[in-house]
């Protein structure tokens, strides 16, 4: 497949913020096709970046869309258009601004809300290292066993200071009252959500139950508050030990609408407890998610002890090593 990248200034542009799917096309002269990035990236030779976009099938916007004008991404439309390809670029940033529905643009993003945003918006996968390998120096994951009461873990910003929360949606005010005035009429307002207390609200129904065992490291702070190398050494660790050393993990939204610690939890081999609040998640079209995590919607999460209860009580002892497995393959 023959993949269009439009030039762009280098110089200045922090190139972890280019488009991922950009990367393995972008060595030190700008884009091309070197077997080293193409390698490092695990990208097949079938992938060629072309110079010229009438030889091309589709066309990659290497910047995140924010820093886009409309204009701008009515001109880039207009070309796909004219050679009847298709774009995709991505949307950077935890909030879930709609930048509009343009025929032949498809938008990757990470945060937003499903119900609000139009169809050419998909949800890709957080960019992760495999840290359980780094950590760990392990391949294979070491597969739990079933135990009578499951063990939820969880390690994190969660904290019921009620000074914290007004923080938290004082920051989603102030970024609706800026959307406000840009456009009044419309419809991807973000609700008013404090991560930090409704994590630890979750924290504390699970802690209440009798049927499960909790594995909790409560932080006041995003990790920990750490500053120094080591000190995000050791908090990092303790985060992954954390998952590692539980059978299933607490995953809902932070201050954007998705959830990193979902693929860290696929990638530890454990089983997320997914925390529905109108998220988009990758490939819907293609991963049966409920195959891989214990679903619970947002209106139903005070029952959140008991349903997760229910899904282990139901899993089978080798179905619960088989889920495990089949989260790290996923």
């Amino acid at each position: 497949m023959n993949i269009y990248i439009p030039p762009i200034n280098f110089s200045t542009l922090n190139k972890k913020s280019l488009f991922i799917l950009t990367r393995p096309f972008l060595n030190t002269e700008g884009w091309g096709n070197a077997v080293e990035e193409k390698h490092k990236f695990e990208v097949s030779e079938a992938f060629v970046y072309v110079d010229r976009i009438e030889n091309a099938a589709v066309f990659f916007i290497p910047k995140p869309i924010n820093s886009y004008s409309k204009i701008e991404l009515k001109k880039i439309n207009s070309i796909c258009s004219d050679h009847s390809i298709k774009g995709y670029g991505y949307i950077s940033g935890d909030f879930g601004t709609d930048f509009g529905f343009f025929e032949h643009i498809l938008f990757f993003r990470m945060g937003g809300f499903k119900s609000q945003l139009p169809s050419n918006n998909k949800s890709i996968p957080v960019s992760l290292s495999d840290h359980f390998e780094r950590i760990y120096n392990q391949t294979a994951i070491d597969v739990r066993e079933k135990q009578r009461y499951p063990v939820i873990g969880f390690c994190g910003h969660a904290t019921l200071y009620f000074t914290k929360k007004v923080k938290e949606n004082l920051k989603f005010m102030r970024e609706n009252l800026k959307r406000f005035f840009q456009k009044p009429f419309r419809k991807d307002y973000e609700p008013l959500f404090a991560s930090a207390f409704e994590r630890a609200k979750l924290l504390k129904s699970f802690e209440a139950s009798s049927a499960v065992e909790t594995n909790f490291i409560y932080r006041e702070n995003y990790r920990g508050g750490a500053h120094s190398e080591e000190e995000r050494t050791k908090t990092t660790l303790e985060y992954y030990d954390n998952i590692k050393n539980s059978d299933y993990v607490l995953c809902v939204r932070g201050a954007g609408n998705f959830s990193v610690r979902l693929y860290e939890t696929l990638m530890m081999g454990r089983i997320p407890i997914f925390v529905n609040t109108d998220c988009l998640l990758p490939f819907e079209d293609t991963i049966l998610w409920t195959d891989h995590v214990v679903w619970v919607e947002w209106v139903d999460r005070k029952n959140i002890a008991n349903i997760v209860t229910d899904f282990h009580n139901m899993l089978s002892d080798e179905g619960f090593k088989q889920m495990q497995l089949d989260n790290r393959n996923l």
